[in-house]
């Protein structure tokens, strides 16, 4: 198995000039689309190099170059490298996957050829330099091609000794345009697919040029010289926030003066973003008394009637366990949620038990020591009718929660509300395609009035 440092993404990054800080900065991914830091693309590219050479250590150029990012590769999570056969001998397939899952898939040609000199200036990025400059609009740019050759060989050494310097230099200037300039904005590689041409390794600049996708947020970069192709390159999703308090007296000015929820005191697990801070706000909103939980994203806003409280739902503290008793609640507000992911391939055993571990047992676990008298709510998912080939494992446990939740109704005596509410605009539900997605409040709204959604 293999596994990517931070020291290595920092290497990486003065070696190619993108300080994207999706790649670097943990705090920055975490609060990301991705919630974590996200493995450059082209870095698995020269790690997938460095394994061929491994059994074939002669000095090769590239000549044809796939490689598509389907999933991302995170610091520090295992890996393996599958080689895929082929029946030419001068084509190479490759797949990185973890455990059933294929992060990537790098294909490439090449040929053999004597070992070359390398013209390029040996040059080490600093970040302070590399600010992100989004969309030059000049036609046939330019990028200088250059590498600190030291550092290279230090992160790929193989590569070092057997790989034409103009394929590196080439293959760092593409990820060092894509986070920094062209979309920029901190942005990521999605595919590459590149023919190298027989242009002089003198040749010291590469030219391309670039267009925006019609519909998407996605950008085609076509290289013109000295080799020719293009890479997709997707704008990083801006992350998802709320309505404010204020906002929502704007937007509610019944409930704010009904007080519709003055009674309850109410425990909203999963309290940091999404559904679930909708819920504090608007329940404070109508007068509860709010006890707010998050995981690990502290809460920042001011809101009315409600304490926060550090809760881990698989995990319970005695502390916050203690806390939760002493306040008592009458209602539970249950949006805890592991990170919601894809899967296409058979259906896959750790990823059903976790979301039951999140859905059916965190919630048993804060039952067993609390005893609420009005309501237990936790939202559903329309994934259980649509059922969506691709999200199987979420389906099931969406669906085994709502036979938990009836089961409470019967033996508890709780009221429930299992509403199926439709994909709603969450950090959660981020895409770099176009979607119609409900408002976080006006689902919770719905929820808590027991209205239809318009």
């Amino acid at each position: 198995m293999n596994s990517i440092s931070q020291k290595k993404l920092e290497l990486f990054s003065k070696l190619s000039g993108d300080f994207n800080p999706l790649h670097l900065d943990q705090k920055f991914a975490k609060n990301s689309y991705y919630g974590d830091q996200v493995i450059y693309g082209i870095y698995q590219v020269f790690l997938t190099l460095e394994n061929f050479f491994k059994k074939n250590q002669k000095n090769i150029k590239i000549q044809k170059i796939k490689a598509n990012f389907i999933n991302p590769l995170f610091k520090n999570e295992d890996f393996k490298l599958k080689s895929i056969k082929s029946k030419n001998n001068f084509l190479k397939k490759y797949e990185i996957i973890n455990k059933n899952k294929i992060l990537s898939k790098i294909d490439f040609e090449f040929q053999e050829e004597l070992k070359l000199h390398n013209p390029y200036e040996s040059n080490l990025f600093n970040k302070y330099d590399a600010i992100s400059n989004p969309l030059s609009k000049e036609k046939n740019a330019k990028e200088e091609l250059k590498y600190n050759t030291i550092l290279f060989k230090q992160l790929f050494p193989l590569c070092a000794n057997y790989l034409n310097p103009q394929n590196i230099a080439i293959l760092l200037a593409s990820t060092r345009i894509v986070g920094m300039k062209i979309p920029g904005l901190h942005s990521i590689y999605s595919s590459l697919n590149l023919n190298f041409s027989n242009d002089s390794i003198e040749n010291k600049q590469l030219i391309y040029n670039y267009e925006k996708h019609h519909s998407i947020e996605c950008y085609l970069i076509d290289f013109i010289s000295p080799c020719k192709g293009s890479i997709k390159a997707f704008i990083r999703p801006q992350l998802v926030k709320n309505l404010n308090y204020k906002s929502l007296v704007l937007k509610y000015p019944n409930i704010s003066e009904n007080k519709n929820f003055k009674e309850q005191k109410a425990l909203v697990i999963g309290a940091s973003s999404g559904l679930g801070n909708a819920c504090a706000k608007i329940l404070a909103l109508g007068g509860a008394k709010i006890l707010a939980t998050y995981h690990t994203k502290n809460i920042q806003e001011d809101i009315p009637n409600c304490d926060f409280l550090q809760y881990n739902v698989l995990k319970p503290s005695k502390i916050s366990i203690e806390k939760i008793k002493k306040f008592n609640p009458t209602h539970i507000y249950y949006f805890a949620t592991p990170k919601i992911s894809t899967q296409n391939n058979k259906l896959d055993r750790k990823m059903l038990f976790d979301f039951l571990d999140y859905y059916i047992f965190g919630l048993e676990k804060i039952l067993s020591f609390t005893n609420p008298i009005s309501s237990s709510s936790s939202s559903s998912s329309s994934f259980v009718e649509d059922l969506p080939l691709d999200m199987k494992e979420y389906s099931i446990a969406k669906a085994a929660m709502e036979i938990y939740m009836k089961y409470l109704k019967k033996t508890k005596n709780i009221e429930i509300k299992i509403p199926r509410f439709p994909r709603a605009k969450t950090n959660q539900t981020l895409s770099f395609i176009p979607q119609d997605l409900k408002e976080t409040d006006e689902l919770i709204v719905s929820m808590l009035l027991n209205k239809e959604l318009k």
